[in-house]
């Protein structure tokens, strides 16, 4: 067995392209008028960039990073599971996979390298907010999910 075999590298968004997809989805929460809390985390979950716009529901916090969390894990954007499976598995989990519409993967080059996730609005507008952060760090690296 040789060492290339005990090793798995992974692609991972790093903090400035957390911040570029925070920057993109403020941006678009501003442009459709909905404060929002934006939360991105790395391909294993990990949390690398955060804000709670003024008048972003506070109890939207946790919420915008598990749906991140979520989406990371599932490599799926969240809120697409059935409903008895989704709350199967929001207490499988102890609420750390949560089935919220506006958690969105991250992928380049076929991998997962991070999500976003995004709440205080309305699921529509969550997802939204959630697209536009994700489209400014593939732009940024030059590609398409």
């Amino acid at each position: 067995m040789s060492s290339n075999d005990l090793v798995i590298n992974h692609a991972s968004v790093s903090y400035s392209g957390a911040s570029l997809a925070v920057e993109g989805a403020v941006s678009k929460a501003i442009a459709i008028g909905a404060p929002e809390c934006i939360a991105v985390v790395n391909q294993a979950g990990e949390l690398l960039a955060f804000a709670c716009m003024d008048g972003a529901a506070t109890l939207a916090l946790e919420p915008a990073i598990a749906k991140a969390k979520t989406a990371a894990s599932l490599g799926m954007p969240t809120g697409a599971l059935p409903q008895e499976f989704g709350a199967n598995l929001a207490a499988a989990s102890a609420g750390a996979i949560v089935n919220l519409g506006g958690g969105l993967p991250i992928v380049f080059g076929g991998a997962v390298i991070g999500a976003i996730g995004v709440g205080s609005g309305t699921t529509e507008q969550d997802v939204a907010v959630a697209q536009a952060g994700r489209e400014a760090v593939l732009a940024a690296l030059g590609g398409a999910a």
